[in-house]
């Protein structure tokens, strides 16, 4: 695994925790603890980069050729630690060299893995190929180490005698070894050690040039040790070129040994391949669930989980349960072996699917993983949801009438000021016209006294029209402006309240501190609606403007008119 991704926030245990699982720990803790020393922060590894110095300097002076013991097994692992921690520490860098050095470091596989390791960390890139340069023409090292020498050369200094000799140790042996460049490989015999050696640099660098020939090898299967290199190979080639055609050879082998007992371990492998890959073998993995086998069963439901994503390989285990009844339990064994969280989620949607049988579906499912206290609260949950939902939509719809209302208002409003200010209008221009008629037919002293006495009568109903329509209008935007206001304070309870309820579903606890919270929004929220209220009413200059206007409408004297009405 590379290093080159950004470091993202990953917890590194304690110093004598980390070298307590270095030394004692399973395999996958082991892999645990080397992911999470992968993606950390360089600058949090120098505590344990400095342990790890000392206890392997600790154990130098008492180093044999111990391949084939657990404790050759534990120094690997810790010199992959540290290759992983190294950075340009030259302390480090000091010790890993020593553990490539064949007369310092007996045991092969050891000086295997440090040279595996450190060419998978981007930081030691330079110092891994200058190591590979030096194994690749050791003619006393062992074809392990040279092999893998030899990968690194081809993948990254584009060596063509290099890939030339890798490819030789994959054939039969019987052409001559293809040497010059300095690769001389006196004594190296070509078969079945060369092979292996070969193989299992490729696991590490996967060379596109030697894809027909693992192809071959996975194809013809035999059954032995190197099979499982290639079939681990052929997995190594996600988003390249050949990745469709590595899944299509994987599912050739699974298909033709998938009840054949002594390859059970093979097709598990095979399978976890597949899911590396990334190319969807959807219909395969499901038919593999059916294995007798346990391995493969695991392998099957993790590699599906892998490929589809949990909702997807969820929604296709539970069309399985459908189309075929009575497999609940087993199906629920899969999804015991994928991430339960996700799996839930999934089955809770598939109980609000609307199809019946879909639901009753993912209902068994539920109750093979939890039981039915599980399915009991998860159709709480789902009460409390569908009435949460209701709720909502019936604050959406009485807020869409509220709309509907200060919309109609405030349009009548407008219109009756309209045509109000349209019949002062009107009537002015008419009395204009018969005015004028009046004047140029009958005389102007003959009209005068009418002028004089009907003209204050109507410019008054004039006036009062006009400042009706004025006042309906202001009335109006009021009116509106009210429902909007209220509108507004439904909408900030509903967020509360929504907020509320999408905890209680989710089973999350409240504390005090969030109450207190909310109700300081809920406070602020009751202070600006009242503010905004009271902004509507008529101030005391307003409602004095409007005794006096009323009060030279209706010829009256300023100040002696009634309050407003």
């Amino acid at each position: 695994m590379s290093d080159a991704r950004p470091a993202v926030t990953v917890t590194v245990p304690e110093v004598s925790v980390a070298l307590d699982i270095l030394a004692n720990g399973g395999e996958q803790a082991r892999r645990r603890l080397q992911r999470n020393l992968e993606r950390a922060d360089p600058s949090a590894l120098a505590p344990l980069r400095q342990a790890l110095i000392e206890r392997l300097r600790e154990e130098r002076g008492r180093r044999v050729d111990d391949e084939g013991h657990p404790g050759s097994w534990t120094r690997s692992w810790q010199v992959c630690a540290l290759a992983i921690c190294a950075g340009d520490d030259r302390q480090a860098l000091e010790l890993l060299e020593g553990h490539l050095d064949r007369q310092r470091e007996a045991n092969r596989w050891v000086r295997y893995w440090t040279l595996a390791c450190a060419c998978e960390r981007s930081s030691l890139r330079a110092w891994a190929l200058a190591q590979a340069r030096a194994l690749a023409v050791d003619e006393g090292e062992a074809p392990l180490l040279r092999c893998l020498a030899w990968a690194i050369l081809a993948e990254r200094d584009d060596h063509a005698g290099a890939c030339a000799a890798l490819l030789w140790c994959l054939g039969e042996g019987d052409e001559p070894f293809p040497g010059g460049e300095g690769l001389a490989a006196e004594g190296l015999v070509g078969g079945e050690e060369a092979r292996a050696a070969a193989l299992r640099a490729l696991r590490v660098v996967p060379l596109p040039q030697a894809f027909v020939r693992v192809q071959e090898i996975v194809d013809d299967a035999p059954f032995a040790t190197h099979t499982c290199d290639a079939i681990w190979v052929m997995g190594k080639y996600r988003g390249a070129a050949r990745a469709a055609e590595a899944s299509q050879t994987l599912a050739r082998f699974i298909v033709s040994h998938r009840r054949a007992r002594e390859f059970y371990e093979m097709v598990g492998f095979a399978i976890r391949a597949i899911g590396n890959l990334g190319i969807a073998q959807t219909d395969l993995l499901l038919a593999e669930l059916d294995s007798p086998s346990a391995g493969i069963f695991v392998e099957a439901a993790q590699a599906l989980e892998g490929l589809l994503g949990s909702g997807k390989a969820v929604d296709r285990l539970v069309d399985r349960l459908v189309e075929e009844e009575g497999q609940e339990a087993k199906l629920a064994n899969a999804l015991r072996c994928m991430h339960r969280k996700e799996v839930v989620e999934a089955l809770d949607r598939n109980l609000r699917c609307g199809v019946d049988r879909r639901e009753e579906a993912a209902r068994l499912l539920l109750i093979e993983l939890g039981g039915s206290v599980a399915i009991d609260r998860v159709q709480a949950r789902r009460q409390d949801l569908e009435s949460r939902r209701a709720a909502v939509s019936e604050l959406d719809a009485r807020q869409r009438e509220h709309v509907k209302l200060i919309a109609v208002g405030d349009g009548a409003a407008t219109w009756i000021s309209v045509g109000m200010w349209v019949a002062v209008f009107l009537v002015g221009l008419i009395a204009v016209i018969l005015g004028m008629l009046m004047v140029f037919q009958e005389g102007y002293e003959a009209w005068m006294g009418w002028a004089l006495s009907a003209g204050g009568g109507l410019f008054s109903l004039l006036g009062k029209l006009g400042f009706s329509g004025q006042m309906v209008e202001t009335a109006g935007a009021r009116a509106a402006a009210r429902l909007a206001i209220f509108t507004g304070f439904q909408r900030r309870l509903q967020h509360i309240d929504l907020l509320l309820a999408q905890r209680f579903i989710d089973g999350a606890t409240i504390d005090v501190g969030e109450v207190e919270v909310l109700s300081k929004l809920i406070g602020a929220a009751q202070v600006e609606t009242q503010e905004s209220l009271l902004a509507l009413m008529p101030s005391e200059g307003e409602v004095e403007a409007y005794r006096r206007r009323r009060s030279l409408i209706d010829g009256g004297e300023p100040g002696s008119g009634g309050a407003p009405k």
